[in-house]
């Protein structure tokens, strides 16, 4: 393992568990080590996370000044997307509670409470769950659909082509209206993963850093994260989901709800515990994944696709998605029950829905 990933896992531990950075391997680091903890950190979505672990260090043992001062501006400058972030969810929430929708938030600035400094656990969109406040009303379907149509009403584009969750912008934010919690078309053991989800909801209000939103219980989450880790395992998967399944590990353990039977499944629970205790430093007990956790960190740190095609070509192109397809077909069923034939044709399907992504060459 590189120097700069060394210390950037350093840095990471530190913040996780607010203590202080393990100096060893900060000795004698030069400014382009710097350098590449940086990219690695920016790169993997937790650039601001690593940025606690710095100021732990002492003075002498820093990053260069000029490094330092991007570092902090680009941490500064995320700290405003999320305090957006907080804003947007907490006004959506409200404008869908006087419409007698509830409005839960999974992973994002909710799950961001768990951290010890909420603000800098970096996302992307805001992903919601909407049903029903009063089932004598309207049902949870129902309550679901008013939900986009409210914001169609306002001239929002509401995009539905996905069984799992409509899209669109609200505050110039990407929102995801999930109707299921997990790709429950596409993996085996996602039809009972999201049943024990529905069952395990049980939401509660916690305070953001502006406004306030619900979010799921902690064993909803422990489901909800380790799915959605290897759910990305072969297209994508990266620290910033160890470092959320680390904050599981830390507040729950590695207790997955009773129900979920599939051995490669909890196989892969097992990889992303071993990668926290050695990596992150949990220290949850646990019997296996070795194997796949040695793959698994692998393809975070030298992922063998990248997700903009870097070809030309037309024939390129098809060649390279199909690639990729299979490999991540390989490390998937390693960890789901999937079927390669109905991954194939659900691909098709999608490019025949939309065609101009055919040979888009960032579009996975």
């Amino acid at each position: 393992m590189k120097k700069s990933e060394l210390m950037l896992f350093a840095l990471l531990r530190a913040s996780l568990h607010e203590k202080e950075v393990e100096v060893e391997c900060f000795q004698e680091a030069t400014d382009d080590d710097w350098k590449q903890c940086h990219q690695i950190a920016a790169a993997q979505g937790v650039m601001a996370l690593a940025w606690d672990g710095v100021f732990r260090l002492p003075k002498e043992l820093q990053p260069p000044l000029a490094l330092k001062l991007t570092w902090v501006i680009a941490v500064e400058r995320y700290e405003a997307k999320y305090l957006r972030y907080c804003k947007t969810v907490d006004e959506l929430s409200a404008f869908y509670a006087s419409h007698g929708i509830i409005t839960v938030q999974l992973k994002g600035v909710g799950f961001s409470t768990y951290y010890p400094v909420p603000a800098h656990r970096e996302g992307g969109d805001i992903d919601i769950y909407t049903y029903s406040a009063d089932k004598n009303k309207m049902s949870d379907a129902e309550a679901n659909a008013l939900a986009d149509k409210l914001m169609q009403q306002q001239g929002i584009e509401v995009d539905k082509h996905s069984y799992k969750h409509s899209n669109f912008y609200y505050n110039g934010i990407p929102i995801e209206n999930h109707k299921s919690f997990l790709n429950v078309k596409d993996i085996q053991e996602a039809i009972a993963a999201d049943k024990i989800l529905q069952h395990e909801l049980n939401p509660r209000t916690v305070a953001l850093k502006e406004g306030k939103v619900q979010i799921p219980s902690l064993t909803f989450n422990a489901l909800f994260i380790a799915f959605h880790a290897l759910q990305h395992y072969g297209s994508g998967i990266a620290l910033h989901h160890l470092c959320d399944w680390a904050v599981i590990l830390k507040h729950n353990g590695s207790s997955i709800p009773e129900g979920i039977n599939s051995k490669r499944f909890l196989e892969g629970v097992k990889a992303l515990t071993c990668l926290c205790n050695r990596y992150f430093g949990t220290s949850v007990s646990v019997d296996g994944g070795e194997d796949i956790a040695k793959r698994m960190m692998e393809e975070i740190l030298n992922p063998p696709f990248a997700t903009v095609v870097p070809v030309q070509s037309k024939a390129g192109v098809i060649l390279y998605k199909t690639r990729r397809l299979l490999h991540t077909h390989h490390l998937k069923s390693q960890v789901f029950d999937i079927s390669l034939r109905r991954r194939i044709w659900s691909s098709i399907l999608v490019h025949l829905r939309r065609p101009e992504t055919i040979f888009r060459r960032g579009d996975k």
